[in-house]
């Protein structure tokens, strides 16, 4: 089999952490190089070809895919300079800012003739194929009512995650998860959207925040998120005759078994199933987007979702912004 020969965009350490062991134990690539000035953060990735500027990987002929964990604000420049270069994209969650920013990224992907994925690991676990297994086949009845939650604490100070102009905050930084989760996974279909949250005094950004979906049926979607609330990350689907419980739904890798865990409860709150499941989500992920360029296919989660998840995002801080009114879709 052919290897894809990838780039990584800077020496962030989602990449390190998780991205480049993944793509390592790929049978499909090689990490070949990095752009990044932090010399000292370079090193741990051991890579064979070493760049100062993100232009010169870019420019770099050998290289087929690119990897970019920038902050969120970066992300549709270097996103729409690889993809003309004529670079497959993976790229970190959120993928852009605003949805004008993503219609450039869709864009540029088709014109390029490009692969182009944002990089929502989470839903390559099996447990979600399992859960929307569970609610096709009616055991909790027509679904009412989804909850889906993303917390953790954030400690540093300096974390770009907290600079407004670096498109900081916690809707955005976890909170997509459950977004995507519920609009994607869940196939709930919002036309309405409000976002309440917590704003730092200092830093400007939301560090507890929710957002209430509202679709066609009147039915709500609940979707919180927070940098300072203790390490939680689920999502709920109640229905009818019962309800589905996601446990570790997001981050089942970082969890204390490693295992994402599928409840099922009947309309008496009672467990008529419970099932583990243990996977590599990272490695699906890359897996699934190599095949993509193997064999020349769109991702099963292409630009045109990351459209969705653009709209929803801006529409849900423009809500905030605003006081919390409600904002249609």
């Amino acid at each position: 089999m052919r290897k894809i020969r990838w780039g990584i965009l800077s020496a962030a350490n989602i990449a390190y952490d998780e991205l480049v062991p993944a793509l390592r134990r790929s049978d499909r690539s090689v990490v070949a190089a990095i752009a990044s000035k932090n010399s000292e953060k370079v090193k741990r990735f051991n890579c064979p070809v070493v760049y100062q500027q993100y232009d010169q990987l870019i420019e770099d002929p050998s290289i087929e895919a690119v990897y970019i964990p920038l902050p969120n604000s970066l992300h549709a420049e270097w996103a729409i300079k690889a993809m003309n270069k004529g670079k497959h994209v993976l790229l970190e969650k959120p993928a852009a800012i605003t949805e004008a920013e993503m219609e450039l990224i869709h864009q540029s992907a088709h014109e390029n003739n490009v692969v182009f994925m944002e990089a929502f690991m989470y839903q390559f676990h099996r447990q979600h194929k399992k859960t929307k297994e569970l609610l096709n086949s009616g055991v909790i009845g027509e679904y009412s009512h989804i909850k889906a939650h993303f917390s953790w604490v954030l400690k540093d100070p300096g974390d770009i995650r907290l600079n407004p102009e670096l498109g900081g905050g916690a809707m955005r930084d976890v909170g997509c998860y459950g977004l995507h989760a519920v609009t994607q996974i869940i196939g709930f279909k919002p036309i309405q959207i409000s976002m309440s949250g917590k704003i730092h005094p200092e830093y400007g950004v939301d560090i507890t925040s929710v957002c209430i979906l509202k679709d066609e049926q009147n039915r709500i979607a609940e979707i919180s998120a927070s940098m300072e609330l203790p390490f939680i990350n689920r999502y709920e689907i109640i229905g009818t005759k019962g309800s589905i419980t996601v446990d570790s739904s997001f981050r089942p890798d970082v969890s204390d078994d490693k295992f994402g865990k599928v409840t099922v409860r009947d309309e008496n709150h009672n467990v008529v199933l419970f099932e583990r499941f243990k996977d590599d989500q990272y490695l699906r992920q890359v897996n699934h987007f190599q095949d993509c360029i193997l064999n020349g296919i769109n991702p099963v989660y292409h630009s045109g979702h990351s459209l969705q998840m653009a709209s929803y995002l801006e529409k849900a801080y423009q809500s905030l912004s605003k006081g919390s009114v409600m904002t249609h879709i």
